[in-house]
Order: C-alpha cells, then structure tokens, then sequence
C-alpha cells in the first residue's frame, strides 16, 4: 500500500479510537472466492477490527488455506476440504474468520466480541470439529450411495432433524465443558464450576433465544420490506411475498444478536438480505452477483434485488455489473478493484525448477497455465468461460510443430469434455491436469509458464488475470475494451483475444519472438501497481464508512 496517501485515510481509524477507545469493528458476510478474507485483512492492516462469518460454505476457494498457505498434498473434495490431511506447513486461520455451522460461527462471534475468551475459545474448537464432521460425513455419502439415501430420508423428517441436531449440540457441549473443565484446572488452579457460573455464556440463555415477541417484529419486518419491493419495482411481475421470506424467521433473532457487536455490516454476494430483515444498516459487495440473480423470478432474484437496493452503498468488482447496480441503488454505487495484496506473490520461489520440470513432462520448450473453470458446453454448466476456443488454438499450435505444453485445473462441468477435444486431436499428452491450486501455489505456476489463458466469452476479467499480473505474468484472454474503459482510465496490457484465428496469430508471434513476453510481464506489474492496488481498493470503501460513522450517531452512541 502506498503509505502517503493511506496515511491520510488513517485518520478515521485514529479519531475513532480516540473516542471510544478501540478500532472501528466491521462484520463481513460470506466468503466466495475468498473476497471477504481478502478484504478484512487488508483492513485489518489498515487499523479496522474485521471479523468474516463464512457460514455453511466450505469451498477450498473459501477458506484462508487456500489463500495463504503454502499447502502440499490433494485436498479430495473440494466443497468439503479436510485441511488436516495436507501438510499446511505451520499455517494457522485468523481468529477472526470464522466458518462452520451457522450458529456456532454466531456464537462464537458473539463471545469473541464481547471478551469472554474462555467461551470463544470453546466455541473456536466446536468449529473445528464440526469442520471435520462435515468433511467425514460428506466422504462416508460419496462412499456409500445407500447412506446418502437413508441421510436425505431422515433429514425430511422435522422431527429425526431436530433430534440429530440437539444430539450432536450437546455432545458438543459435553466435549467442551471436560476440555475446559481440564485447561481451568491446569492454568487457573480454580473450581472449574464456580468460573462456569461467572464466566462461561457457551450457550445463550432461554432468554437470548427467539421469542414470540420476536416473530411478531419478523413479521411487521417482512410486511415492511414486501412494501418496499412493490415501490421499488412496480413493474415485476414477480412481486415478492411472505413465503419468500419465511424461512429466515427463526435464524434473524440471532444475525440481530451478532449484529448489534459491530459498527459496520457488509454483505458479500446475495448476503444483505440477512441485516436487511435484521433492519440494521449495511454496505453490499458484489462479485458478479449483478449480471442476473437479481433478475430471476424467483425467491433468491428477488430478495437479492430488495437488498441491494436497500443498501447504504454497493460495492461493484466487476465491470460489467455496474450499469445493473446503479439501476438497483441509483447513485449509491463505486467501482473498486477485488480485494487482493498486489506485492503477496512476490517472494514466491521454486518456480524455475518448476518450469524445467513441466517443459520435460511436457516435450515443451513454451508453456501455457490455463487455471480457468472449464464451462464451455451450452447446457450443461454456466458454459461462460469459452475453453473450447483457446483449447482449439493450442492443438493448432502443437499441430504446426510449436512444441507448447498446457497446464488445466481439473474445474467445472467440461473438464470431460476438454479432454475428449485434446484426445481427438492428439494434443492429449501435452496436457498436464492439476488440481484447483491454492494462491501461492497459483503464483508459482503463472510465473514458470509463459503465458497465462483466462475466459474468451465475459469480456470482463477477476482473480486469475490481476492475480497473475500481480507476480508479472503475460495475460491471454478476451476483454471487451469499452466496458473496462468504464473502470479503468488504461486498458491492462493482455494478448487481447476473441477466438480462435486471433489467438493463433498472436501466441504464433510471442512464440517465435519470447523476449516481447518480458516487455509484457514488466507492463503487466506496473499496470497493477497503478490501476489495481489494494490501497485503490481500501480507499474507495473507507471513504464510504467515513461517511456512514459520521452520519450513524445514534448507532454511535449506543456502542
């Protein structure tokens, strides 16, 4: 970050610190594509006190090993990763990310906020455990098809839920209660009960769960905003209704809860919903979530539409996404970069042995790492990615004698069908098929191959191209140069390509001519550096809290 102008934004942090005697704390909601993580970290450094609920997600490109560790090993499933079965090489999460059961995440959170360390410790652990759990009963499911069957059965029975559900609550609870009774009696050298009565809130009283009273205020809440939506969009026909919003009804009373421990609220992705019925201020934060969710006539589009219209402000990351965010919260919008340290490549090594090993895997003397989502095949997946048209250009390439080699993730719906297009064409043994990579691994690859493909469809670009940029890696990719003129003053130096004639042409020239390729990865940094730095990225949001702290004195005054 450059340190001039932070210094300036500083401020805000200092003057609140001096009044209430701590840092402004902010809660994130969600966490795809580690947007949320990403974001509190570069606050966090700033002086915020960020705290990020990623709940009931556990996608490896969620989590904060994906992002920062430096991880050896296969993680089997990817929407239920076990991080204990990789080396993680000493790498351990933030206490201030917090993923697994919704209401643990909560009352966690809860306990972490309001200093009772003994509580949040527990509940810390009781995370951990139900990570695992949920890791081993999704492998035990993909194992056995029959369990799967009986699982899906007994869920859809009210009553085996709830049961299932208190039963593995309080066995939980009795776990936690002996650690700590242990921990308190090794460290402390006191009655283990007696600190349990004083300082120990593990679970909310009766008194802290919903009430009646509670789902009278839910109700007037959901009249108040299915109004909101019939001013807000007269002409849907899709007008929202209770049943849209009922099955929020029994979790809100604790998002409230949560909720009031912070200065700050922003949603991620269709999250705003959640303090929208809590009817607590909140700031949104899309990252494509735009292009159509808030379109579809359905419950999803629709509250995703209300919310972000509610919204103090939006936050839009994608480019393409800002005409549809201003039609939703009219002049209440700024464009910012994604949240991404540009300099957190840079002291990555082991990549020249890297490359020396992929160009003799690969009979190669040129390299292409093509990290994309393979979604390419109408009907069967999102298909807006457009792999078939580099996949295309490099049997072509490899086919004319150039020996290319490819590096592909195995990712998305066609990454069968990718294959069957490269064995078709002879080009299958030039092809090396990775898992997913984790960032640091991601930044090790870009830079010991020489180009880095992305999508031929969107027009607009994310983390693969300003991730690879960062760590001064030649882009190849399509961008739709007036849209990124709209966000950017200086279109980022990419081999800029459409299909498959464009694409030969050009990867043709910086083959026969490699040296063009330093001059691009040198253009590359420089362009982040100016255009991308996560300095751009913390001021266009400071300056958005600046403004609602100054305005929000009643929520001021009530911390």
């Amino acid at each position: 970050m450059q340190e001039i102008p932070a210094k300036n934004y500083l401020i805000l942090v200092e003057k609140f610190q001096e009044k209430y005697g701590r840092s402004p704390s902010i809660l994130h909601i969600g966490n795809i594509a580690n947007n949320a993580y990403n974001n509190a970290k570069l606050l966090n450094k700033l002086g915020f006190d960020c705290d990020v609920i990623c709940y009931d997600y556990y996608h490896i490109m969620g989590c904060p090993e994906w992002e920062d560790a430096d991880f050896q090993g296969e993680i089997k499933d990817q929407f239920f990763p076990n991080w204990n079965a990789v080396d993680l090489k000493n790498f351990q999460r933030p206490k201030w990310f917090a993923q697994g059961f919704l209401k643990f995440c909560i009352y966690y959170l809860v306990a972490k906020r309001q200093n009772r360390k003994i509580s949040a410790w527990l509940w810390w652990q009781a995370l951990e455990i139900g990570r695992l759990y949920i890791c081993l009963i999704n492998r035990l499911l993909s194992k056995y098809p029959f369990l799967a069957k009986i699982f899906n059965f007994l869920k859809g029975v009210k009553k085996t839920r709830l049961v299932i559900s208190k039963f593995f609550h309080y066995i939980f609870i009795f776990f936690y209660c002996l650690k700590s009774y242990t921990i308190t009696i090794v460290k402390q050298k006191t009655s283990f009960f007696d600190n349990f009565s004083k300082k120990i809130n593990l679970i909310p009283s009766r008194n802290s769960l919903p009430k009646k009273t509670e789902s009278s205020e839910f109700d007037e809440r959901v009249k108040e905003i299915v109004e909101l939506f019939q001013r807000n969009f007269p002409e849907r026909e899709d007008q929202l209704s209770f049943d849209d919003l009922e099955p929020y009804r029994h979790i809100i009373p604790f998002w409230k809860k949560l909720f009031d421990n912070y200065d700050i609220i922003q949603g991620y992705s269709t999250d705003p919903i959640l303090p929208l019925l809590a009817k607590h201020p909140y700031f949104a934060f899309e990252h494509g979530t735009l292009r159509d969710i808030p379109f579809e006539p359905t419950a999803r589009g629709r509250l995703t539409s209300i919310a972000y219209s509610e919204a103090e402000h939006v936050f839009v990351t994608n480019s393409d996404c800002i005409n549809n965010a201003i039609f939703l919260a009219d002049n209440r919008v700024s464009a910012m970069n994604h949240p991404y340290d540009e300099n957190h490549g840079l002291q990555v090594d082991g990549w020249q042995e890297l490359r020396q090993e992929l160009c003799k895997k690969l009979n190669a003397d040129f390299l292409f790492f093509f990290p994309t989502r393979h979604d390419w095949v109408s009907g069967s997946g999102y298909a807006d990615k457009g792999n078939d048209i580099f996949l295309n250009a490099f049997c072509h390439l490899r086919q004319a004698g150039y020996k290319v080699g490819l590096v592909c993730c195995q990712w998305g719906a066609n990454v069968q069908d990718s294959i069957k297009l490269l064995s078709a064409k002879n080009c299958v043994d030039f092809v090396l098929w990775s898992q997913p990579m984790g960032t640091i691994q991601f930044e090790r690859t870009a830079k010991a191959c020489h180009v880095v493909v992305d999508q031929f469809k969107l027009g607009s670009f994310g983390g693969i191209v300003f991730k690879a940029m960062a760590v001064a890696a030649p882009i190849c990719t399509y961008i739709n140069e007036n849209e990124i003129l709209k966000h950017y003053s200086e279109i980022p130096p990419v081999i800029n390509c459409k299909n498959e004639d464009e694409l030969v042409v050009n990867l043709e020239a910086y083959i026969k001519n490699p040296a063009q390729l330093s001059d691009l990865a040198s253009a590359s940094k420089l362009w982040i550096d100016k255009h991308h730095s996560s300095w751009d990225t913390l001021k266009t949001q400071v300056e958005q809290y600046d403004k609602f702290l100054n305005q929000s004195k009643n929520l001021l005054n009530n911390i």
